[in-house]
């Protein structure tokens, strides 16, 4: 900034100094302006002041154009870094929805990878036709993840109305059995009949899912744990929390559990993240309370009949 204005501030002081001494022979007095070095100094600035002027009107015209391509190609260069950061973004936000939409088939094409197995060694046909029934019901999942996008542009209002938890966690109960065998682990649903909530209920179900699937996931390390989700009335709002008994989180994660592409083992890293984006696009919130090993807890909240969540200066949602 300061080089800049040095060939500007260089003028302004030549033209003063020019002007300081065009006026010489009137500053001091008479006598002494008719004789001595005075009179040899008035007589070099009236042969030296026309050219002096010119020159510092050519410096200044100079100066002018040299600002005004510097401004031009800094112009440019602005352009052609926001068309490419314009770029960038678009190319990162597509590879964030393609591997959103990866995350989400993920756990009904897992659950249909442990169907497969089990049906191929199942010899009972009455087992064998729940558990294709259960095999159709995930593609039928799968198929359903794909279709559902064209709601992403919809409006909360013409997709949310008011879901009965209870009934939406005994769905997802029976989504995670195959996991649930696959870790050893035992799930624990405890929700009162009719409690309901305001949501989308597709939303509303992928975001417990990612969680009580990543719960899952960690308690493969542990055999035999325990998941349990159980849902309150709290005022005008609804808490539901999901708890393990697994390893728990590590530290270094714990600051950047909601980042996307933060993953502790082979995942996509973004379960969670979608997690709360589909909380918090219908008025709710999720937060991790406790990460310790033996007991992980994450609560959702949601707004019941007449609550809603108001979200603060500081980006804090709070139950208004």
């Amino acid at each position: 900034m300061y080089r800049r204005a040095w060939p500007t501030l260089t003028i302004i002081a030549g033209f003063f100094v020019g002007l300081f001494l065009a006026r010489i022979d009137h500053i001091v007095s008479p006598v002494e302006a008719s004789a001595g070095p005075v009179k040899t100094i008035a007589v070099i600035v009236d042969w030296t002041a026309p050219p002096l002027a010119g020159g510092l009107v050519a410096a200044a015209f100079f100066v002018a154009q040299r600002y005004k391509r510097l401004h031009e190609a800094e112009r440019a260069a602005s352009r052609v870094l926001a068309e490419r950061l314009a770029g960038t973004e678009r190319r990162q936000a597509i590879w964030v929805v393609a591997a959103a939409i990866a995350h989400d088939l993920k756990n009904p094409l897992h659950n249909v990878q442990l169907l497969l197995e089990e049906a191929s060694d199942e010899t009972d046909p009455a087992r064998r036709s729940e558990l294709l029934a259960r095999l159709r019901d995930n593609t039928d999942r799968a198929a359903a993840r794909l279709s559902d996008l064209a709601r992403a542009g919809r409006a909360p209002d013409e997709v949310e109305r008011f879901v009965d938890l209870s009934v939406v966690l005994e769905d997802l109960l029976a989504r995670l059995a195959s996991a649930a065998r696959e870790s050893g682990a035992q799930v624990v649903i405890d929700c009162p009949r009719g409690l309901l909530v305001r949501a989308d209920p597709l939303a509303l179900s992928s975001a417990v899912e990612n969680v009580a699937a990543n719960a899952l996931d960690a308690l493969r390390k542990v055999r035999g744990g325990r998941l349990s989700l159980s849902a309150r009335q709290s005022g005008e709002m609804v808490q539901l929390t999901v708890e393990d008994d697994g390893p728990g989180i590590p530290p270094e994660l714990r600051e950047r559990l909601f980042t996307p592409f933060s993953s502790g083992g082979t995942g996509t890293g973004l379960g969670l993240t979608i997690a709360r984006a589909l909380a918090r696009a219908g008025g709710g919130e999720l937060v991790c309370v406790a990460a310790e090993p033996r007991y992980t807890v994450f609560r959702f909240t949601f707004p019941g009949r007449m609550g809603r969540l108001t979200v603060t200066a500081n980006g804090e949602r709070i139950a208004s």
